[in-house]
């Protein structure tokens, strides 16, 4: 079977959605499928290459930089040409919202070629949801709909997208890269941290994802356990914000921001920390809690989107009400001060990330792609 798979973020790109498409398509060609990554070129990069066996082809235009989308027809008119002489049996969009999935899935349609996308989102605003289907943003020309969690699938549905073609393949962890082997000192060493409690966090440093509130907990937890350190990885819009809200809060000293980092050092910050934090209101899934709870790390992040779906509180997670900062830095200080209930909730969590890999992930989406085949199929022999 040959596979394309399109998407405006992919590896180097850091955030679900990018480490998604690049463990999927590491995955897929495992199976054997012949996977074409078509995505859009940053600077620099070539526009062919090979990754363990994954083609992928980066195609030249407009891209606009913030977030990184395509955004010129010719770039579009190019990746629909590659997608015709590429003879696909399936075509995949990575993300609804990405403008090369969106456009893809429309022309494929038109000719009759096989499509799936898949959805990483939630959004709870009834107006948000009111103004993306007015706008036609539902992905509805695609075959079938691949939601991340429950909490996608029922946001999928709200846009338009009809329940019966929705399946839901939750994401998986990376085993090999995160789990409790990893050495826990080099990262303390390398930041010059001793056995002080630390907190780390791992995001894209955006509005969405609320750093700002972790840094306001963080404050709070200062005032009961001092010589607690933060560590914030991730780049994005919010840095200068972030920085200026540090200084305000005169924690300059207590909190290191060390941006993006490749996923190998994500692993050793996580496995040198005391507790990992999830600020963000809101999450369809939450791969970096996954990535963490393999570590050995337990985790704090809100009990909203598709969280609940692999979190309990209390039992390998301590959640908390979206949006509390004061929730929030308590739970933090429970986990840095209780040693025991620390221990039991990451035993738990270890147990759980191991029954979430890309594997698993990666043959229910190929059993998706099977079945649309197979449907497109029989429709075409009623023709």
């Amino acid at each position: 079977m040959r596979v394309a798979l399109v998407g405006d973020e992919y590896y180097p790109d850091i955030g679900g959605a990018a480490r998604y498409a690049f463990e999927i398509s590491l995955q897929l060609v495992k199976l054997g499928i012949e996977a074409v990554v078509i995505t859009h070129a940053h600077p620099g990069q070539p526009e062919e290459e090979e990754i363990a066996g994954v083609k992928i082809k980066r195609v030249k235009g407009l891209v606009l930089n913030n977030p990184h989308r395509a955004a010129s027809l010719l770039l579009f008119r190019r990746c629909h040409k590659y997608i015709l002489d590429g003879k696909f049996d399936v075509v995949h969009g990575l993300d609804v919202y990405s403008s090369m999935a969106q456009m893809v899935i429309r022309f494929v349609h038109r000719h009759r070629i096989p499509c799936v996308i898949t959805c990483h989102s939630v959004i709870e605003s009834p107006f948000s949801i009111f103004l993306q289907r007015s706008m036609g943003l539902a992905p509805s020309k695609a075959d079938r709909l691949i939601a991340v969690s429950r909490a996608s699938a029922r946001f999928s549905h709200l846009l338009g997208f009809p329940e019966k073609r929705i399946t839901v393949v939750q994401n998986g962890v990376d085993l090999s890269c995160f789990n409790g082997e990893v050495d826990a000192v080099v990262m303390r060493e390398e930041l010059g941290i001793g056995d002080q409690p630390l907190v780390v966090t791992a995001s894209r440093l955006i509005k969405r994802k609320s750093p700002d509130l972790l840094i306001s907990a963080f404050a709070r937890v200062l005032k009961v356990v001092p010589d607690a350190k933060l560590v914030i990885a991730g780049s994005g819009r919010e840095e200068d914000n972030l920085s200026r809200q540090i200084k305000g809060l005169n924690i300059i000293n207590s909190v290191f921001m060390v941006g993006k980092l490749p996923k190998e050092k994500v692993a050793q910050l996580m496995a040198a920390a005391d507790v990992f934090v999830l600020p963000s209101k809101m999450e369809s899934f939450g791969l970096s809690l996954l990535e963490a709870s393999a570590a050995g790390v337990p985790v704090v992040c809100s009990n909203a989107g598709g969280v609940p779906e692999v979190f309990q509180d209390g039992f390998n997670a301590l959640l908390y009400p979206p949006g509390d900062d004061n929730a929030m830095a308590k739970a933090i200080i429970c986990l840095i001060q209780d040693r025991e209930l620390a221990k039991t909730i990451s035993a738990n969590a270890v147990e759980t990330a191991s029954r979430f890999t890309w594997e698993m992930a990666a043959e229910r989406t190929l059993r998706v792609y099977e079945e649309v085949l197979q449907e497109n199929a029989s429709s075409c022999s009623h023709h």
